[in-house]
């Protein structure tokens, strides 16, 4: 079923072919215009799909199916629903809109510095729009991707947008298909990458469309929330397909640049050939006669190596993986969390690990899961894995700090920005974070959706705070050194060496694969007390020189100053949560 697009697809000679994946139906009609409007019955093809070609069709047109005789319903693959989930879909002409000015061809991995949103409370008008007007706040931080956390039509009108409804269509209170391409040219005229969250493990469909979904859904599994999708039992193709069609969708008709699949873990597959895997090769062929970057990156909790490993080696091709791991071991490590699945890494090591490797669990049996997590593979590169400090779980209370510097404080905070911007991985900042905002995210839905955008969304006014402007100068900092540093800047795990040189204080050398000895060695001291530690005789002999450290002045730090120079022999006193960088100079 390969190059088969779903649902309705306008071509510049005004004509319009539908095509809707229904096996279950032993016949479908396709309804345009409103009530009372035109209907006309589709052809039936091979493995359950119906289709048609329509003459004097244009943009705005609204249809939908009636599958044997029911009520009609709209498009599963439409690509844009303006009066909401129940209403006819509408037709979107690709062809008209203006992407003069964009000539950018996406980011590889290894140059990410990616930044998460969530359209709703990123800004006051709660759209796309509202992040066009803060595209020069986050070129000036040195961003260069974007994360959009779901902007697929999902179940509600706020939400997080995980309970995705229409797979293919831009969420209508977000702004309408034009307005997301808009901020996609804006984007990339920023030489700024855009990767969108996507929903491919599972489905919430309400109940109107429940036949219409039927043979999307396996028969062997099930969640408590929603159902999983049918990846490899009767019809498992057309869903295959439908799947593959909705990404390369974002891709062409919107130009996104990469897409992040959540909760991966549930797609449930054991085809010859695995979904992921199938979904990857696609879209690389994509990226390849378009001439373009395009990626795809592994959101799942099993630690689990085969996504991101080439084909010839028995992988599915992905390129990086969303790196829960390191964000539990920090979170562990910086608030002193151990509950729920936190109690795996109370262990002092799992931060080591997760810094030296990239997972902290490595095949070991999780205390609080009771299976093995992980394996031992450390041929992984740095930028396999997407780090991260602040993360958005469903779990969160209501009334709970979500934030750590909520949770732990503003030197805090700054730790964490250390740990993950220097880190040898791919770093992702979560919105706000970079000024240090105090608004909580926690999980919310329709039942509580205006009162929770209002409590979650971002405070743009901290910024002119003394904290938020000292935190923003430390993120701008870590950046640019990110940028510039030849140590710092390449994502390469294997040319850092991890150890913790006393307790709770971890110290992370590094060397670029050019060999020419520009190390770079930065200190954490996790410890909420001041305290010494002898760093120069972990460290290549030779004079290190200070670039940063979180507790100074300038960073509206109260602690007294290190040596600018290491001492190469003595300890140096590291104020609490705290660290420093320092360069390795040639003589």
């Amino acid at each position: 079923m390969n190059n088969e697009h779903f649902g309705a697809r306008l071509h510049e000679d005004g004509k319009c072919s539908f095509k809707i994946f229904a096996p279950q139906a032993h016949e479908v009609k396709i309804k345009t215009g409103n009530m009372g409007g035109y209907v006309e019955k589709m052809t039936p093809g091979k493995y359950g799909v119906h289709e048609i070609t329509l003459e004097k069709i244009h943009h705005g047109d609204i249809y939908s199916f009636i599958l044997d005789e029911g009520p009609a319903v709209p498009d599963l693959a439409s690509q844009w629903q303006p009066s909401g989930l129940r209403g006819m879909s509408a037709i979107v002409d690709h062809h008209s809109f203006d992407w003069r000015g964009d000539s950018f061809r996406g980011l590889p991995m290894s140059e990410m510095m990616i930044y998460e949103i969530h359209v709703a409370t990123f800004s006051p008008e709660n759209n796309f729009e509202g992040i066009i007007s803060r595209l020069s706040h986050l070129k000036g931080l040195g961003i260069n991707t974007l994360l959009l956390m779901p902007v697929a039509q999902f179940s509600n009108t706020r939400g997080w947008g995980y309970d995705t409804v229409y797979p293919f269509a831009v969420h209508n209170s977000y702004g309408q298909p034009d307005e997301l391409k808009k901020l996609i040219r804006q984007c990339h005229m920023n030489n700024i990458a855009v990767i969108m969250d996507v929903s491919f493990g599972h489905l919430v469909p309400p109940n109107f469309l429940a036949t219409a979904y039927t043979p999307f859904f396996s028969e062997k599994f099930n969640i408590s929330k929603g159902h999983i999708l049918n990846f490899d039992e009767r019809y498992s193709c057309g869903v295959r397909e439908f799947y593959i069609q909705c990404a390369l969708s974002w891709m062409q008709d919107y130009r996104v640049d990469g897409l992040r699949i959540k909760d991966a873990d549930l797609i449930l597959d054991q085809s010859p050939v695995h979904f992921l895997e199938e979904l990857s090769s696609r879209v690389k062929h994509f990226a390849k006669i378009n001439d373009r970057n395009c990626v795809l990156i592994n959101s799942d909790k099993h630690n689990a190596v085969r996504p991101v490993l080439p084909p010839e080696q028995g992988g599915y091709g992905l390129d990086a993986l969303n790196n829960d791991d390191f964000y539990c071991a920090l979170q562990s490590r910086i608030t002193g969390n151990t509950n729920g699945r936190f109690k795996d890494y109370s262990d002092p090591e799992r931060m080591v690990s997760a810094m030296q490797y990239g997972f902290a669990y490595r095949g070991e049996i999780s205390s609080h899961l009771l299976r093995l997590q992980g394996r031992d593979r450390s041929e992984l590169k740095g930028c396999k894995f997407v780090v991260y400090s602040q993360g958005h779980e469903e779990y969160y209370e209501r009334d709970s700090s979500c934030r750590i510097i909520e949770k732990a404080g503003f030197e805090a905070a700054k730790l964490s920005a250390g740990a993950t911007l220097l880190s040898p991985y791919v770093p992702l900042i979560f919105m706000g974070d970079e000024y240090g905002e105090n608004a909580p995210f926690y999980f919310f839905d329709e039942s509580e959706s205006d009162a929770a955008v209002d409590k979650c969304s971002l405070n743009w006014r901290n910024i002119r705070t003394e904290h938020g402007m000292a935190m923003l100068r430390l993120y701008r900092e870590l950046i640019e050194i990110r940028k510039e540093h030849p140590a710092i800047n390449e994502p390469c795990r294997s040319r850092c060496q991890v150890q913790e040189i006393s307790p709770n204080v971890i110290l992370i050398l590094r060397n670029p694969t050019s060999g020419d000895r520009n190390y770079a060695a930065t200190i954490f001291n996790f410890n909420t007390d001041p305290t010494e530690c002898n760093v120069a005789e972990h460290l290549p002999q030779g004079v290190w020189t200070q670039k940063i450290y979180s507790a100074a002045n300038k960073f509206s730090g109260t602690a007294g100053p290190l040596p600018e120079i290491l001492p190469r022999k003595g300890a140096i006193s590291m104020a609490g949560q705290s660290f420093a960088l320092y360069f390795f100079v040639h003589i």
